[in-house]
């Protein structure tokens, strides 16, 4: 899960003094509760930290940390390689259950894998603004409000939102800043038992690992900072390049689209899109019924359209699902939409959102007036008029908002050794120019581009891209200067969520006539729709429950 809209103002306030780690004692790990991690095999702990970094003796939070053990021996592990998957407000401890299997043995075998939900986020000491209810009215509201009504619901969403944050995460509100999450990981690198840092920070983790470098440039060892957020841009300009990104990687879509006969909204994908949105606006289409009813207008289409660019192997199903709108494809997008906002299966949400907009505001040192707000939001939607809608009124999301103890320093790295960023010109959420800015900024950086499409590029990006960034996370050899990937040529295939979980299925072994008797069973006693909502909604426990049951049919019945 990475976020939709993260923004982060220019900061160029001195350097927090934090002084050394505070002794954490070490962590011990013991078996995961939670069923993803525990599926994966991983072995989970806590660590206690300051909740205010600048007093380290005083009032302390728990983070949760997960790790899955170097499989090399003694004398070939490096240490530990500490991950954030982006957000903010991305649970680590969930995607290292997701990705860990998809790691190469060449860093398996020399690092612990090591992740941890950031304070304020999942199983960490959490914060809680707004109820599950609320959620689901605002999400539902005019998302891109032009009317003066509209706009006054808004407001008062986002000032329900604050009040909640303040009522029921009081301890939290100013002590959710990147620079706070840094010192905790500094304090996470003592625990690990490791001298230096090794990190890999996707998207929002771009951030944490830049503040990290320029917090604690002598505790680094390698950083790979992929997907890179903007160091220096104010929230318009990084609502508005994302808004363009997204139009960017939208224009490739409908090309791929309209150039692949497997796609199911060609030969006109941009018209068919249209009309469907068009009549959305008039007739939304519901899924569900009684109390379970939900509905699909414009403003939830197209953030399901913009979810789904994040990452190319949805493309197709995306295509399907607008195309089969009113046959189970309304049910796909809204699990696209959820996926983007954290809601659950059973209707509930995790925190993902709350701590995304208190670190948000954390970050930014902006407090624009009301007026000041709709002008920029006005700016950004003329400028990106098929995604600047949902994106634009990101800008009234720190109206009035509390600043934060420990703001961002100015992003330098000044000592940090090499620093690997990398960016892929085809990236929607944070895109490219951000990556070279990052690059720029941080003084001993080396650019890594990827040439294809979708939100980052380390594990989906070919063997180009993980040959340079194993490289250096192994040897501390960086790729050249200039070193450019190509796109993967596979990566606009306008495959089915189906097609992709045999392809998974494929490349862990199991025979292809097994795999298919085993995902069609599935389907045959789901549905599509309920299939692909399950998948989208990464339910490791049920999808194993099912897979597990199908496989002993498959096996007996030959």
């Amino acid at each position: 899960h990475t976020g939709f809209a993260y923004v982060t103002g220019v900061q160029t306030c001195a350097l927090p003094i934090y002084g050394p780690a505070p002794s954490s004692g070490g962590i011990d790990w013991s078996t995961c509760r939670g069923a993803a991690a525990m599926m994966a095999d991983l072995e989970c702990g806590t660590l206690t930290v300051p909740l205010d970094p600048a007093e380290p003796s005083g009032e302390t939070i728990e983070l949760a940390v997960a790790r899955s053990a170097s499989t090399g021996s003694d004398s070939e592990r490096i240490g530990s390689l500490v991950m954030n998957p982006g957000g903010p407000g991305g649970s680590g401890i969930d995607f290292l259950a997701g990705a860990a299997p998809a790691f190469p043995e060449e860093l398996t075998d020399k690092f612990d894998l090591v992740s941890f939900d950031p304070r304020g986020v999942g199983e960490s000491t959490p914060v809680r603004c707004i109820d599950d209810r609320t959620k689901d009215e605002q999400l539902t509201g005019d998302l891109s409000p032009d009317t003066g009504a509209e706009l006054q619901r808004a407001l008062a969403d986002q000032q329900e939102l604050l009040e909640g944050c303040k009522k029921n995460s009081a301890s939290l509100l100013d002590h959710m800043s990147t620079a706070d999450v840094a010192a905790d990981m500094d304090v996470l690198r003592e625990a690990l038992g490791d001298e230096q840092l090794t990190y890999l920070g996707y998207s929002y983790g771009t951030s944490i690992g830049s503040v990290y470098a320029t917090l604690f440039p002598d505790n680094v060892r390698a950083l790979v900072l992929d997907g890179s957020v903007s160091p220096s841009a104010t929230e318009e300009q990084q609502l508005l390049a994302q808004a363009q990104g997204f139009e960017h990687t939208y224009a490739n879509f409908l090309a791929a689209c309209d150039a692949d006969p497997d796609c199911a909204l060609g030969p006109d994908a941009a018209a068919s899109i249209a009309t469907v949105r068009s009549r959305l606006s008039d007739d939304p289409v519901e899924v569900g019924t009684g109390a379970d009813a939900r509905e699909l207008g414009p403003d939830l289409f197209d953030l399901a359209i913009a979810t789904a660019l994040y990452d190319t192997t949805l493309w197709g199903t995306l295509a399907a699902s607008i195309s089969d709108i009113d046959d189970g494809g309304a049910s796909t997008l809204l699990s696209l939409v959820d996926r983007q906002t954290g809601r659950q299966a059973d209707g509930s949400y995790d925190n993902s959102s709350d701590a995304q907009m208190m670190v948000s505001c954390a970050d930014s040192p902006e407090r624009p007036s009301v007026d000041e707000a709709t002008a920029a939001a006005d700016r950004i939607q003329a400028a990106a008029p098929t995604f600047g809608g949902i994106t634009a009124f990101g800008t009234l999301g720190c109206v009035d908002w509390p600043m934060a103890a420990e703001p961002l320093p100015a992003i330098t790295g000044k000592g940090a050794p090499t620093i690997l960023v990398v960016g892929t010109v085809g990236d929607p959420a944070t895109p490219y120019e951000w990556a070279q800015q990052m690059s720029q900024t941080l003084e001993s950086a080396v650019l890594l581009t990827y040439e294809g499409d979708g939100h980052t590029a380390f594990l989906r990006g070919g063997s180009c891209i993980e040959d340079a960034v194993v490289g250096y996370l192994v040897d501390l050899t960086p790729p050249a200067a200039g070193t450019r990937c190509p796109a993967e040529t596979s990566e606009a295939a306008f495959t089915s969520i189906r097609d992709e979980v045999l392809s998974q299925f494929s490349e862990a072994g199991i025979p292809e006539k097994i795999a298919n008797c085993i995902i069609d069973g599935i389907i045959d006693d789901l549905g599509e729709p309920s299939f692909n909502r399950l998948v989208l909604s990464d339910d490791q426990e049920q999808l194993t429950r099912l897979v597990t049951a199908q496989a002993v049919r498959c096996r007996v019945g030959g």
